[in-house]
């Protein structure tokens, strides 16, 4: 059977779940009245004081955000800052500011003119009062300011609007025209400091050129790079004739009195005086070849040119042995030549450094005559354009359209507070519904149920909205174009296809409490064993307040369990069947106010195994938990107990202690039956009829 580990080890902890987002849906659509009426009453309310408001006129001027101005000679893009949204903020906090209201006040005269107040204000209630008037918002996708006026009076209406218009456009050109001569006296003195910068870094760089004889520092550099390059060349050719000489002498030395090896040594071969003679010697071996052609060995010609050749080759031998000391002279002139060579280098590189140096802190002197001329320019420039702009007075806004005199009053308020007060309502009314819902003690969702108990919810049961007459119940249940059939086909799919593999064949159904559906549900679940073949039998167990028999037969006085378990009865003659192929039921039978104590005895477990013999299921309806103890005595006889918890119906609290109720008698609870549930929960699936249990 499914436990509940996390109940067992803590049992006094109820696990809370909130309602998702599609359960609050279907609490808004069940409870939509709730907000139709406070909706109404916010209406209502709003309505009554409409009527107690005195009659407003209403008009407005427009004022026009140019696209370009030119003011003390600077450019006014209003696109940016004051066509943008910051831009245009700050324009309306300004019509909010007080030297704005003091000076449309002190135009208009409002604290004396009797058709502003008809009582006397002081400036401070007058200020309010005409800030409560005044309304100024941007048009939609536009450069233009809507300055809206309501008041009493119509005339008044207009001064208002036209004033404020005008004194806002005074007020800017009042604050720029002040700004332009802080910014006039500003720049003077900056151009005077800038200038006494620029004349004390000219006279840094004069001096430093008087001092490092700087006016021809790039021709020297030129000078020094070019010849530094020259004294690289030379060392590196110095160096590789030093490297290529020492290699030559170490060959020799290793190659002392071969005369072979040392011709294929590169400086050897390349010694003028052995590069003739080894010229000789290889044309008089071409004289040789060409005079054996035509002579014997005898002739003289040929001996003659064999002795030459003898001569030449000795003479090649003798050179040969005397190149190591030459070459040994050539190596230590070339080391002399690397050594001035770098010496040389040295001195330049000097030269260089010290040139840089120089070049630097000259190029930083330079830069700062540069950056002070530039800086000092433009400041004299600025000046001079304000200078000439400073009487010039022109605004960014101007008056796009005057204020007309307003004819009749206004309407616009009365329909505004009108929908405040109905939305207001509506949105009372809806918090009233989800406040409840969120502090509701009734489950609304199987995944709520799941979450909570930890079991699982075997079938949910949806709720009929019709009803039919001239039928039972029963026979109700068993059209097949019912729909309900289907939930009950899942709860026999979920339960009893598993349970007959553990040998399990009877089943109890109770509740928390009375009429959460458990006989609505048990009989449910015996119809569609038996449209499936299976021969049940349906137990009304349930002996204090018994139902299915009057929901089947439309009787209550028919022998039963009771008179069975008493001895009174026998069980074959006290089992009755039902219009339903494969169901039969056995009432309950007399009612019995104690009947805890005759479920007590023995004779319940022999008249339920007795009944197993004959049928394939046994389907029991017992009382409610928390009313009496009889479903926990019935329990210890049985194989699964399930128990049925009603839509929005069955406190948490309830259920979570019937379920520890029965794990504490050892018999869990095999899975939970949700039953009443909301078709709309459902997904639309299920419509049908009401029936006449509580289920």
């Amino acid at each position: 059977m499914h436990t509940n580990p996390s109940l067992e080890s803590a049992p006094n902890q109820l696990p809370q779940a909130g309602p998702d987002l599609q359960q609050i849906a279907i609490v808004l659509r069940e409870r939509g009245w709730i907000i139709g009426v406070c909706a109404s009453a916010g209406l209502l309310a709003a309505g009554i004081y409409t009527k107690r408001l005195p009659l407003m006129y209403e008009t407005l001027s427009v004022l026009q955000i140019e696209p370009r101005g030119r003011v003390l000679g600077f450019e006014l893009d209003n696109t940016a800052p004051s066509g943008s949204e910051q831009g245009v903020q700050t324009i309306l906090e300004t019509f909010r500011s007080r030297a704005l209201l003091d000076r449309v006040s002190t135009d208009l005269n409002l604290a004396e003119n009797p058709d502003f107040s008809p009582v006397p204000l002081s400036q401070e209630q007058t200020l309010n009062v005409l800030r409560g008037c005044i309304d100024v918002r941007q048009r939609r996708g536009s450069q233009l300011l809507d300055i809206t006026a309501h008041h009493p009076n119509a005339k008044i209406t207009q001064s208002l609007a036209n004033g404020v218009a005008k004194a806002f456009i005074q007020l800017q050109l009042d604050q720029r025209s002040s700004g332009a001569r802080s910014v006039l006296e500003f720049l003077m003195t900056e151009a005077d400091r800038l200038k006494k910068r620029l004349k004390k870094s000219e006279e840094a760089l004069q001096s430093y050129k008087e001092t490092n004889q700087a006016a021809s520092l790039e021709d020297r550099q030129d000078t020094v790079i070019t010849t530094l390059k020259s004294q690289g060349n030379n060392l590196a050719t110095a160096r590789g004739t030093r490297i290529r000489l020492e290699t030559d002498v170490a060959d020799m030395e290793r190659f002392t009195g071969n005369t072979e090896a040392l011709l294929q040594i590169v400086s050897v071969a390349q010694n003028p005086r052995i590069a003739t003679t080894r010229a000789q010697i290889a044309d008089l071996q071409s004289q040789i070849s060409t005079l054996r052609l035509r002579y014997t060995d005898k002739h003289p010609k040929l001996i003659q040119t064999a002795n030459q050749l003898r001569e030449a080759e000795g003479s090649l031998q003798k050179l040969v042995l005397q190149i190591p000391a030459t070459l040994r002279a050539e190596l230590e002139r070339a080391i002399a030549t690397e050594i001035n060579f770098e010496g040389a280098l040295k001195d330049q590189e000097k030269q260089a450094l010290a040139l840089n140096r120089q070049s630097i802190d000259y190029k930083v002197l330079a830069r700062d005559v540069d950056t002070d001329r530039a800086v000092y320019e433009s400041i004299l420039r600025k000046l001079k354009e304000t200078d000439v702009a400073r009487g010039v007075q022109l605004s960014d806004l101007r008056i796009f359209e005057s204020a007309a005199l307003p004819i009749s009053p206004s309407r616009g308020s009365a329909l505004k507070f009108l929908a405040i007060g109905l939305f207001s309502g509506g949105v009372l009314g809806g918090a009233a519904v989800l406040g409840g819902c969120l502090v509701e003690s009734a489950w609304r969702s199987a995944e709520e149920i799941e979450a909570a108990t930890d079991l699982s919810v075997l079938s949910t049961v949806p709720r009929l909205s019709s009803r039919r007459s001239g039928s039972s119940i029963l026979d109700r249940m068993s059209d097949p174009s019912q729909p309900i059939l289907e939930a009950f086909r899942s709860l026999r799919t979920s339960l009893h296809l598993s349970a007959r593999k553990q040998g399990k064949n009877c089943f109890l159904f109770t509740s928390a409490q009375p009429d959460d559906g458990k006989s609505f549900c048990s009989m449910g679940y015996a119809l569609t064993l038996a449209r499936q073949g299976v021969k049940t039998l349906l137990i009304d167990a349930d002996l204090r307040s018994p139902s299915l028999e009057q929901s089947i037969f439309n009787s209550h006085s028919l022998p039963g369990l009771t008179e069975v378990l008493e001895g009174t009865l026998k069980l074959a003659d006290a089992i009755i069947p039902t219009s339903i192929p494969g169901l039969d039921f056995l009432p309950a039978g007399r009612i019995l106010p104690e009947a805890s104590e005759l479920l007590t005895r023995k004779g319940v477990h022999a008249t339920l195994n007795s009944a197993r013999q004959r049928y394939d299921c046994l389907v029991l309806d017992s009382a409610p938990v928390h009313s009496v103890s009889d479903s926990l005595l019935l329990a210890q006889a049985v194989d699964s107990v399930l128990l049925v918890v009603r839509y929005a119906s069955t406190p948490r609290k309830a259920a979570m202690r019937a379920i520890h109720l029965f794990q504490d008698q050892g018999t869990p609870v095999e899975g939970i039956v949700f039953n009443s549930a909301n078709p709309t929960s459902m997904y639309g699936y299920y419509s049908g009829e009401k029936a006449e249990l509580q289920h």
